[in-house]
């Protein structure tokens, strides 16, 4: 698929992708989100050239809310300011995979970034990339680690068009006008199935 066609997927094209690489699809009921990041390119651009699907049910008709957004994180101030955790040098970027309940989302407009987000609450799998060429480096693996690679918005309030930069130093997110829309399906979410999300990863250029 070109990565048009992979930002505009739909439900049940979404299922198969993530059930082809044998990861679980929330299929049962309203508001069982499955949140999707699909890693389009090896590129580290600074813009949110990645795409997050959100598949879900609303009166049990298949939606999918598709929002332009970065699993990759920014330059500067980031993949140009590489830091050492645990004696491994580099920026953490997300391996590919599926994190069952890794996620918390936090309601706060007073929090982290002061607006609402998800917490990451257990460990994940990451490389450190740290050689700075501005290509996603599969090195320096690190398992199950907790890292605090939130999924956040990553620009003021309407601003769109901006550098990524350190809003991301791994964390994964959207500029704010296009994050806002994850807030309405998420609290009807967290009604019906509580506070913690999966995030399904997946690299999509290999």
């Amino acid at each position: 698929m070109t990565e048009q066609e992979l930002k505009q997927l739909n439900y049940q094209q979404l299922k198969k992708l993530v059930t082809d690489k044998g990861h679980v699809f929330f299929n049962a009921g309203n508001y069982n989100l499955n949140f999707i990041w699909l890693r389009l390119s090896d590129k580290i651009t600074n813009y949110f050239t990645d795409v997050l699907h959100v598949a879900y049910k609303e009166n049990n008709v298949e939606k999918v809310l598709s929002l332009p957004a970065t699993t990759k994180p920014g330059i500067k101030g980031s993949i140009d300011s590489p830091i050492t955790y645990e004696g491994v040098t580099g920026t953490a970027i997300i391996c590919p995979g599926q994190y069952r309940a890794s996620w918390s989302f936090i309601d706060s407009y007073y929090e982290f970034s002061k607006y609402p987000y998800f917490r990451q609450v257990k460990g994940i799998n990451y490389w450190r990339d740290g050689d700075k060429d501005l290509l996603v480096d599969e090195i320096q693996e690190q398992s199950s680690k907790l890292f605090g690679t939130h999924w956040h918005r990553m620009s003021n309030k309407g601003a769109t068009g901006f550098p990524i930069n350190n809003w991301s130093l791994g964390c994964c997110g959207s500029e704010e006008p296009y994050f806002c829309k994850l807030l309405p399906i998420t609290r009807e979410a967290v009604k019906k199935w509580g506070n913690l999300f999966t995030g399904t990863f997946i690299s999509t250029y290999k």
